[in-house]
């Protein structure tokens, strides 16, 4: 959703000030919620300790690597920034050649996962500030939490932000196959599921997470029929 706010916006830095009013909104996809991993023997726990340190945020055109180096900012922070891969940044962590690994996808993580059956490792996020002066400053993040156990030496429950995916059509596409594309997806849950964990939040009852951009009307057909009351603000224009 933060790239659609860009692209309706016209307010990225890559349209140019173009405004793409034609996309649509389909059904909610899974959160992105974003996370710092640190080794242990570097003694940084905190998202603070990261100022003047080399960072990864994966690759450059991706969720992490446009938004990080933006909460920097927000943060008053600077950091050596670098991009790649998320298997290559995970080596690079490991190898000590980064101080720290940020980065946000479905849950869980795999290279996360791996670090974590590999390495001692540590992971951290925000503090409440924190979370409120990045938000301040770009409201498409949601508060959104990583639950315990996530990763094995994850204890406890780890607040942060996070921006939701969701699946997108042109307005153009027929009211019949929005319709069929949204219900399919949502009632083959089950299916999902085996593909990636992360399924688990493409739940019809997750289309709230969009607080802007206009739903199909083939879509928000799909959700009226489940009794879905959808935010004011995204019904068809």
């Amino acid at each position: 959703m933060g790239i659609a706010l860009q692209a309706w916006t016209g307010t990225g830095d890559w349209t140019k000030g173009k405004k793409y009013e034609a996309i649509r909104a389909l059904f909610p996809m899974y959160d992105t919620p974003l996370q710092c991993v640190a080794l242990k023997k570097s003694g940084i726990t905190s998202f603070k300790q990261l100022d003047g340190k080399t960072v990864g945020v994966g690759p450059k055109a991706g969720t992490p690597g446009t938004y990080l180096p933006l909460i920097f900012d927000a943060l008053g922070m600077k950091a050596t920034i670098r991009n790649g891969q998320g298997a290559d940044m995970g080596s690079q962590l490991g190898d000590g050649i980064l101080d720290a690994f940020c980065f946000g996808a479905g849950l869980p993580i795999p290279i996360f996962s791996q670090l974590d059956a590999e390495k001692e490792v540590v992971f951290f996020t925000w503090t409440d500030a924190e979370r409120d002066a990045i938000r301040k400053k770009m409201p498409e993040f949601s508060d959104t939490v990583i639950p315990k156990g996530t990763y094995k030496s994850m204890a406890a429950d780890q607040k942060t932000i996070g921006l939701y995916n969701f699946a997108i059509a042109n307005k153009s596409m027929s009211d019949d196959v929005a319709y069929l594309v949204t219900k399919t997806i949502l009632e083959n849950n089950a299916a999902m599921m085996q593909g990636h964990a992360a399924a688990s939040e493409t739940i019809a009852a997750n289309a709230k997470a969009n607080t802007f951009l206009p739903f199909h009307p083939g879509a928000v057909r799909y959700y009226k029929e489940k009794g879905i009351q959808l935010p004011a603000a995204t019904m068809p224009k």
